[in-house]
């Protein structure tokens, strides 16, 4: 087996069906059920059984997948030494961000840092915080981007704070927000969880919300056209937004802050490329 039987063993796994496994990989499918096929002769083992719902790999098959997965993250390891080991800061950069993040800040920051190092490459999953986590947990990502209150036992380094706000297209009274449409839609449990606590710290009858909308960028956009108000933190404002807001606050009347943090393993810091990034990003949000 090589690379690419590693990456054919971690993709079947992965989507437990052979053609999307294929459209996975940009191979066909007939392609692919060969090299499976050599892969069961050399070992002399069955893989996976076939089934109406996909394919249930037998004991043997998981514990090849299992060696597959490690031969791909040795050689990961490898490659980023071998990268480090020369005087041009290469290789793949590999991200995991909250997607909230990702939509209004990265893709700025990316264009920043590619032009002041233009030999290295992105890998970018986008995510709600959990997802962000589980990847840095796993390895399967340098660094990762979140936002709010999370347990990691890495490096933690706050990146920047906002208010969260009542946003609305003319000036609310707090005291009639309760008998006001609001606009909700799909976040993080955790910001989510905010919000409602702020809510019942306030009002003693739930929100009227008569649309549920599947993210902040879409909600703002119903708010523009005065459909009612959301709640969302800062970051979704841009220049050229004539909204209306109102911070949160909490019960000693300090605004309530929504922190973005970037978590890392520290000897990640001895690749060159997670250096430079990790430094790149705090001195691009100072200004």
């Amino acid at each position: 087996m090589d690379k690419k039987d590693w990456r054919i063993l971690e993709a079947v796994y992965a989507e437990k069906n052979i053609t999307k496994a294929a459209e996975r990989l940009y191979i066909s499918q007939p392609t692919l059920t060969y090299r499976l096929q050599q892969i069961e002769k050399e070992f002399n083992i069955k893989l996976f059984y076939r089934g109406r719902r996909g394919v249930d790999f037998t004991d043997q098959g998981e514990m090849l997948v299992n060696y597959a997965k490690d031969m791909l993250k040795q050689r990961q390891k490898i490659e980023e030494l071998l990268w480090n080991s020369g005087n041009e800061i290469r290789g793949t950069l590999r991200l995991s961000v909250s997607r909230t993040f990702a939509f209004y800040r990265l893709p700025q920051i990316l264009k920043a840092f590619n032009e002041k190092f233009p030999k290295v490459e992105f890998n970018v999953n986008t995510g709600v915080n959990i997802e962000v986590l589980h990847s840095i947990y796993q390895q399967d990502s340098h660094i990762g981007i979140v936002r709010g209150e999370h347990s990691w036992p890495g490096k933690v380094v706050t990146l920047m704070q906002e208010n969260i706000a009542i946003l609305s297209s003319k000036k609310v009274n707090l005291e009639g927000l309760p008998s006001m449409r609001r606009i909700s839609y799909k976040t993080d449990p955790t910001l989510e969880m905010v919000i409602d606590n702020w809510w019942k710290d306030n009002f003693s009858t739930p929100p009227i919300s008569h649309m549920n909308v599947d993210n902040v960028e879409i909600a703002k956009r119903m708010v523009f056209n005065g459909l009612g108000y959301c709640i969302a933190p800062s970051i979704v404002l841009e220049d050229n937004d004539e909204l209306y807001k109102i911070p949160l606050k909490d019960s000693k009347e300090s605004p309530i802050i929504w922190n973005t943090r970037i978590l890392y393993r520290e000897e990640l810091l001895e690749l060159e490329m997670v250096k430079e990034f990790v430094h790149f990003i705090q001195e691009y949000h100072q200004y």
